[in-house]
C-alpha cells in the first residue's frame, strides 16, 4: 500500500523478464506467468498451539461481541484439537494427514474420531467448527488446496469478508469500490472478491502477493472441478491487473489457453481508423469495459464501435464540434 491509500502496483517481471509479447502461445506465457507453489512449512503454521490462540484469539481476529468471540474461541480449539492428534511436524502437515480434503465433509471426520476417542456425546452440539477452521486459515495456519476451497462451499463461507477484515482490509475495500463504481452487477462483484480471498487462502499473503500464474490455476481449477460456467468468470483477473500488476501482465486471462490474443489496441486498430483523437477513445472505452467483459464479448464491442467508425462521415460529424470550439 502506498501512504496515499491506492493499492501498490508491484511489476510483474519478476515473473516474466518483460511484458508479454503479441502472438505468445498459451504455453509460452504459461512459463513465463507461473503459479506459486505451496510448501510444507512456514512461520505462522510452525508455531505452538499456545502461539496460535495466543495470536487468533486477539487483534484483528478477535470480536468485540463476547458471545461470537466465545464461538470463535470454541471452534479453534476444537480445531487445533483435532488435528493435534494427526502425525505432522506443523499444522498444515497435519491437515493434510487428517484426509479433510479427500472428505465428502471433513467434520464427519471429526465428529468419528472425536467420538471413537470419548470427545463428544451422541447429539453434542457442533463445536463450531467452520468457524474454526476459518479463522487458522485467514490467519495462515492452514492452507487448503484450491480444489477443496473451490468445491466445500461452507470453507467458503464469510472467508472473503474475514480476509478483508483480517489480512488486507485496504486492498479488498480499493477493489469492493471499483467494482461499485463500474458497470459491475453484485453477484459478480462478490464473486470476483471471493476468487481473491480463495487465493490468498491457499497461497498465503495479501493481495499484493497474488500473481499472474495463481489465476491461471484457479480457473484451470474450476474447469477440472465442474463447476458451472458462470463461475469462470475473468471479473477477478482484471481487476488485479488494473490495480496490483498493471499492463506488465497479459491483457486476458483467456490468453492463457489460446494462441495468445489481441490487446484493445490491437482490437480497435484492425478497422484503421485514422483519426487518432477518435481511435484513442474508443481504445479507452475497451478497456473501463474489459474489466466486466469475457473476451468474446470485449472483441464483439470493438467490431461494433469499428465498423461504426468506418461509416462515411461519421468521423467528421464527432469531431465537427471541436473544430467549431477551436475555431477550426
Amino acid at each position: 500500500m502506498t501512504g496515499s491509500g491506492q493499492l501498490l502496483a508491484p511489476s510483474v517481471v519478476s515473473d516474466a523478464a518483460a511484458a508479454p509479447a503479441v502472438g505468445q502461445t498459451g504455453a509460452q506465457l504459461m512459463a513465463a506467468f507461473p503459479a506459486r507453489g505451496v510448501g510444507l512449512s512456514w512461520p505462522s503454521t510452525c508455531d505452538d498451539r499456545s502461539a496460535v490462540l495466543a495470536r487468533v484469539l486477539a487483534a484483528p481476529f478477535s470480536l468485540e461481541n463476547p458471545d461470537s468471540q466465545r464461538i470463535r474461541r470454541t471452534g479453534v480449539l476444537a480445531v487445533l484439537g483435532w488435528l493435534a492428534d494427526f502425525p505432522g511436524g506443523n499444522w498444515q502437515q497435519r491437515w493434510q494427514a487428517s484426509g479433510a480434503e479427500a472428505a465428502a465433509d471433513w467434520r464427519d471426520l471429526f465428529f468419528g474420531e472425536a467420538a471413537g476417542r470419548g470427545r463428544t456425546a451422541p447429539g453434542a452440539p457442533a463445536p463450531h467448527l467452520s468457524i474454526g477452521l476459518m479463522v487458522l486459515i485467514c490467519a495462515d495456519v492452514i492452507r487448503p488446496g484450491l480444489d477443496w476451497l473451490l468445491r466445500f462451499a461452507p470453507a467458503r463461507r464469510a472467508l472473503t469478508n474475514e480476509m478483508a477484515r483480517t489480512r488486507d482490509s485496504k486492498a479488498f475495500a480499493d477493489l469492493n469500490q471499483a467494482c461499485l463504481e463500474g458497470p459491475i452487477g453484485l453477484q459478480a462483484a462478490q464473486q470476483a472478491l471471493t476468487r481473491i480471498a480463495i487465493i490468498m487462502a491457499a497461497k498465503g499473503g495479501p493481495v499484493s502477493a497474488v500473481r499472474v500464474g495463481d489465476c491461471v490455476e484457479l480457473l484451470a481449477t474450476v474447469t477440472g472441478t465442474g463447476l458451472q460456467t458462470n463461475t469462470r468468470s475473468p471479473l477477478f483477473y482484471q481487476l488485479l491487473r488494473q490495480f496490483v500488476w498493471g499492463e506488465d501482465a497479459p491483457a486476458a486471462i483467456e490468453m492463457f489457453s489460446g494462441n495468445g490474443q489481441p490487446t484493445c489496441e490491437q482490437l480497435i486498430d484492425r478497422y484503421k481508423i485514422d483519426c487518432r483523437p477518435v481511435r484513442d477513445v474508443l481504445v479507452d472505452y475497451l478497456r473501463e469495459r474489459q474489466m466486466a467483459m469475457d473476451f468474446s464479448s470485449l472483441q464483439r464491442t470493438a467490431y461494433l464501435l469499428g465498423k461504426l467508425c468506418q461509416a462515411p462521415g461519421l468521423v467528421e460529424g464527432l469531431l465537427d464540434p471541436f473544430h467549431r470550439f477551436d475555431g477550426g
